[in-house]
Order: structure tokens, then C-alpha cells, then sequence
């Protein structure tokens, strides 16, 4: 009788655990998709989708002028080839998907190094962690980087439980590889792995040897090996130096990663008291952590130091060259949820306990307000809700005539152009010469990489040489409307603009030849 009653409550245990994670599933998959297309694309998001429309060749050859390597790029092409069409609804509906499956690795890997109690926690702050959520509905790479740098750190788990199995340490290859395919700071990430094992090989810390293992060693080496063909775009990236647009590290850098980890919000607009409290707050919980794991292998110690030293190895090069961007750390703002959610099931008392998950669930649901709103800069430097360059587009394709030719005055917005536009209208890049006389054209590397796959036709340097035009529609940033209004040739007469968040469309109709009289607003 005894027997029957355990079983039934086994099998109750496991339904309920099913029921749970089934839940937070549903609330990961609802978080991602939900307004996944309200936002207009932005910059980066434009890059991808051009890139994409190219051969697997080109993108190869054009991601090698880039900041991120290619593999991403290659997915969504075949991803866009795969569902028919580059709508945002699949692109970014992509990315989403990939979100969801973040969710379900960081429960698997918590519950490997913790147990079930910890991972349901960890699913559902993970499922609301604001900064997934936010690139889990952009048309980039990091929520593939968190599917891949995740899998590699469970493979490792699996691996350093049973080493004796070479099938870990090749999953373990393939999934870093991967990653190192995607974007160039997984290097934090297996860095962190190497740490780990370094570490564990203490002492303090069981004195285990398997960073001397041969397989571990054979393992690192196909991975350099199969990087190898990669090497070349690599080494001419670190010749280039600093990238512009990344701000230096100050004081304020890694205490503000936490707050846009969790708010979407650097936080430096709260009293110094709040602001320091959540960074020392977490600091401690990592602390909770190692202290608190008394297993065999230390996971909690891997699991402090995928987030930790993500972050710190990030500042350290930083201080070199800057390049301590949020996004770029993805990784470790995964890590974060499953840090806290190891830390908070150690404490008994169940209205503490209560009351601390129910604070950063709180603090999540304000970053997702954030993210929903677009009142936040993750997409540097600009709030999200200022960039309307769909609504602009629409009001374009509603009025858009035979003949019509439309005018960007910035690579950003050629890229949001062409794609909104729907290839059904000529769309031009305006270069014209610098002060000093040359060519305003862009050089093709970094952001202008994907420009090489259109002709020299697409590149207006001149605006007179528009004269066979009706009509122009011009489309630029607010700040730049001004000085390239100035620029406007004397017989283009404007008809209608409309300026939306950080963005102006405008009408002209040009009063010249043939034109003068057949345009009534010309006579």
C-alpha cells in the first residue's frame, strides 16, 4: 500500500514539475512574441536583413568587413529562403523562438547544477529578464549566442560529471565553434570555462585534474583548428582597432550592466544608495553561491564565474580598446537569472524567500515595460520609441506614384528604406562631397559592408542630377533635415513632410523643364 501511494505521488511530483515548466514556456514564448513587430527596425536589424538577401558567398566575403562573423547571417538567409519571405514576423519571430529555447537551456543547466526547485526559479526570471526579451525580438545574433554559448557550458557540465564520454566534449566543440562563428566575445564565455577548470584543479576546490586531461586539450585544438579559415577576417578586425561609437569603461559600466540586464535602464538616474545596492546585491549572491556549493565538482563556482568573469574580461580589454557594449555580454546576462535563482532557493524561510523572488520579478516586469514602451538606448544612442521609420514608410507606400524616387540621407536609413519599401521604388543613397572635395561615398567595410552588393547606381552625389524626376521623397534624421534642406536645389518646390520621433519624410516636387508644366504646385 505504501508503495502505490509513493508511485502516486512520484508520478504527482512529475506532473506538477511539467505543469510548471510548461508554464514558464508559455510565459517565456508569450514575453517574446508579444508586440514582436510594433518596433521599427533599427540600424543593425536593417544591416542584417540586406545581408541576408545575399549568396552565402557574399555574406561570407562581406561579414569579413563587418564587426560579427557570419554564421548568423548565413542561418537567417537560410532561415528567409526556408519560410519564403524576410517579414518581420519570421525574422524576428526567429529570434523569438531562439529566446524561448534560452529559457529552456538555463532550466536544464540549473537543474544539473542545482536542483528542480532552482530551475523553475531560474526559468522564470530568465523568461522575464528584460534584456533577452529585448533581443529575443531583434533581427541579430544574440539570442542564437545565448542557444549556443549555454549549450557549450552544459556540455562541459555533462563532460566533467562523466568524462570518460567523448560525445560531451564533441557536443562541447561543435556548440563553441558555433559560437565563435557568431560573434567574437564567446572568447569571454570559454574563458571563463578554462578559468573553472583552472581553478577546481585547486586545493580549495577538490583538486581535480581534468584541465590536464588529453581530451580536454584535443578538444580546444579541433576548435582553433576549425577557426581557422575565420583567422584572417579576425586578425585584420583587431589591426582596425576601436570601434567609434563604443563609449570608454568608467566606474559606472559594470553596475549599470546590471541595471540594463534588468531594467533596460543604466540606472544612473536613481539615488546613489539604489544604485549601488542592486550590483553589491548580486555580488553577494555570487558569493551565497560558491560559498554554499558543497558538491563534488563546484558547478556553482562555473556558474559564478560565466557571469562574473564575462563581465570583468569584457572591462579588462576595454581599458585597451573600449568595447563594453551590454548586448555583446548576452551571455552573462543569462547567467545572471540562474546566479540569483541557485542563491535564493537556499533560504528557508519561505516569506523571505517569497518576498526576494517577488522584488525581481517586480523589477522585471518594470524592464519589460521599458522594452514594450521603447523608453530605453540598448540600440545606442537613441529610445527605440523615437525611431518611427515605419510609420514614415507606411505614410510612403500610401502615396507613392509611378516615377517617384525615394532619397536617404543616411546608410541607417537606406537600409530601413529598402526594405520598407518593398523593392517596389528606385531607393538612393545621398553622398555628396565632404568640405575638402572628395568623394562622400562609404568605404566598404564595418557598418557599409552590405552596400557592395548593390551598383554604384544607387549612390546620388549630386541632387541636380535628379532632373528627369517628378517627384523626390526624402527621408533623414531630424537632426540633418536642416542642413540637407540647404542643400535642396531652387526649383524643387516642397509639397508635404512629416517629422515622427527622431525621423522626417518629405515631398518634393521638382519645377524644371517639362515638369513645370504638367505639376500644378509648379505654376
Amino acid at each position: 500500500m505504501k508503495s502505490a501511494s509513493a508511485s502516486v505521488q512520484y508520478v504527482g511530483n512529475i506532473t506538477y514539475r511539467a505543469l510548471l515548466l510548461f508554464t514558464v514556456l508559455c510565459v517565456a514564448g508569450l514575453v517574446r512574441f508579444y508586440h514582436l513587430t510594433d518596433a521599427s527596425i533599427w540600424s543593425d536589424e536593417g544591416f542584417s536583413l540586406i545581408l541576408a538577401t545575399c549568396s552565402l558567398s557574399d555574406i561570407w566575403l562581406l561579414s569579413g568587413f563587418d564587426v560579427h562573423p557570419p554564421l548568423y547571417y548565413l542561418i537567417l538567409h537560410g532561415w528567409i529562403m526556408l519560410v519564403g519571405g524576410d517579414e518581420l514576423v519570421w525574422t524576428r519571430g526567429l529570434s523569438a523562438s531562439l529566446g524561448v529555447l534560452n529559457v529552456a537551456l538555463g532550466i536544464w543547466l540549473v537543474r544539473l547544477v542545482s536542483n528542480g526547485r532552482a530551475a523553475i526559479v531560474a526559468g522564470l526570471l530568465l523568461a522575464l529578464l528584460p534584456i533577452a526579451v529585448r533581443y529575443s525580438q531583434d533581427v541579430r545574433m544574440y539570442s542564437l549566442l545565448g542557444v549556443e554559448l549555454t549549450s557549450a557550458t552544459l556540455a562541459l557540465v555533462y563532460w566533467v560529471r562523466n568524462p570518460e564520454r567523448a560525445r560531451y566534449l564533441i557536443v562541447y566543440v561543435l556548440a563553441v565553434v558555433a559560437a565563435f562563428y557568431t560573434h567574437y566575445f564567446s572568447i569571454f564565455c570559454v574563458g571563463s570555462h578554462w578559468l573553472y577548470l583552472l581553478l577546481v584543479r585547486c586545493r580549495i576546490f577538490g583538486g581535480q585534474r581534468y584541465v590536464f586531461r588529453l581530451d580536454w586539450w584535443m578538444a580546444n585544438i579541433a576548435i582553433v583548428l576549425l577557426y581557422m579559415p575565420w583567422v584572417p577576417s579576425l586578425t585584420k578586425h583587431i589591426a582596425k582597432g576601436t570601434l567609434g561609437w563604443i563609449q570608454p569603461v568608467t566606474v559606472y559600466s559594470l553596475p549599470s550592466a546590471f541595471w540594463r540586464f534588468i531594467t533596460l535602464n543604466d540606472g544612473l538616474t536613481y539615488s546613489s544608495l539604489v544604485y549601488w545596492l542592486l550590483p553589491i546585491i548580486i555580488v553577494f549572491l555570487g558569493g551565497v553561491v560558491v560559498r554554499g556549493d558543497s558538491s563534488h565538482h563546484k558547478f556553482g563556482l562555473l556558474m559564478v564565474l560565466c557571469l562574473f568573469s564575462t563581465l570583468l574580461g569584457a572591462i579588462g580589454i576595454s581599458l585597451w580598446t573600449p568595447l563594453f557594449v551590454e548586448r555583446y555580454l548576452f551571455f552573462a546576462a543569462l547567467m545572471l537569472p540562474m546566479v540569483i535563482a541557485i542563491a535564493l532557493v537556499g533560504i528557508k524561510n519561505k516569506l523571505v524567500f517569497s518576498v526576494v523572488l517577488g522584488v525581481c520579478v517586480c523589477l522585471e516586469i518594470a524592464g519589460l515595460r521599458n522594452n514594450y514602451n521603447g523608453f530605453h538606448t540598448m540600440n545606442n544612442p537613441s529610445r527605440v520609441a523615437d525611431n518611427r521609420v515605419a510609420e514614415l514608410m507606411a505614410d510612403f507606400n500610401s502615396g507613392v506614384a509611378a516615377g517617384d524616387i525615394l532619397v536617404a540621407s543616411d546608410v541607417y536609413l537606406f537600409y530601413a528604406a529598402e526594405y520598407y519599401s518593398g523593392k517596389s521604388v528606385t531607393v538612393l543613397f545621398y553622398t555628396p562631397p565632404l568640405k575638402e572635395g572628395r568623394s562622400g561615398r562609404p568605404g566598404f567595410n564595418d557598418f557599409h559592408a552590405p552596400l557592395m552588393k548593390f551598383s554604384d547606381e544607387i549612390y546620388l552625389d549630386n541632387l541636380q542630377t535628379l532632373k528627369s524626376a517628378q517627384r523626390v521623397w526624402w527621408l533623414a534624421f531630424d537632426h540633418a533635415f536642416e542642413s540637407d534642406a540647404a542643400r535642396i536645389p531652387a526649383d524643387w518646390r516642397l509639397l508635404w513632410s512629416k517629422a515622427a520621433g527622431d525621423n522626417v519624410l518629405a515631398l518634393y516636387v521638382i519645377c524644371s523643364g517639362e515638369q513645370a508644366q504638367s505639376q500644378e504646385r509648379c505654376r
